[in-house]
């Protein structure tokens, strides 16, 4: 009989702690990218795994589109967003505090969770271009990527190794990814 009534309080307890937690529901919130990019779908799929076991955890998870690595970057550290998906290199120079986060100092809180996948810097061109190499891109329509992404601090940073400025550039367009494919028409 002791032993019954140790496992039906103990159940109880159990049953109560859970029924509190799901009462208490916690939100996350991931920093992603364009609606059309690998970060976007990245947290997107990260929020519907943790969004399925809500009842269990009391974690509601969100992953809202933004404007990417810098943006997410900049976003956890004024406690905006819990998390975020962002180039290494970005995560790098705001854990140093260079480059665009020279002004916010290092953020040595930051921490790195996983990795998505390597990424490299692409120059794509049309065929009929003349582009050859990084220098044959003066004097042409260039996208130098939107204020807040990987992509933009990534031609920033290129950009002034070579001295240029957005004037070296027939058209210098600030595209989204959703945007940019269509560009090459």
């Amino acid at each position: 009989m002791k032993r019954f009534a140790i496992a039906a309080l103990s159940a109880t307890l159990l049953l109560s702690l859970s029924s509190a937690n799901a009462a208490e529901e916690k939100y996350v919130t991931i920093g992603t990218g364009g609606q059309t990019g690998v970060y976007y779908v990245v947290g997107q799929s990260i929020c519907k795994l943790v969004n399925r076991g809500q009842s269990k955890h009391g974690i509601k998870c969100t992953a809202p589109s933004t404007g990417g690595s810098v943006a997410n970057l900049n976003a956890i550290r004024a406690g905006e967003q819990d998390m975020g998906v962002a180039q290494s290199d970005q995560q790098y120079k705001a854990l140093k505090g260079e480059g665009d986060f020279e002004a916010a100092g290092p953020f040595k809180e930051l921490r790195a969770v996983f990795a998505v996948h390597p990424e490299s810097f692409t120059v794509v061109a049309r065929k009929d271009s003349g582009i050859k190499t990084f220098d044959d891109l003066k004097g042409k329509r260039v996208n130098i990527g939107n204020p807040g992404s990987g992509q933009r601090a990534t031609m920033d940073a290129l950009m002034k190794e070579k001295g240029w400025d957005n004037s070296v550039f027939q058209l210098a367009s600030e595209l989204k990814a959703a945007e940019q494919a269509q560009a090459l028409c």
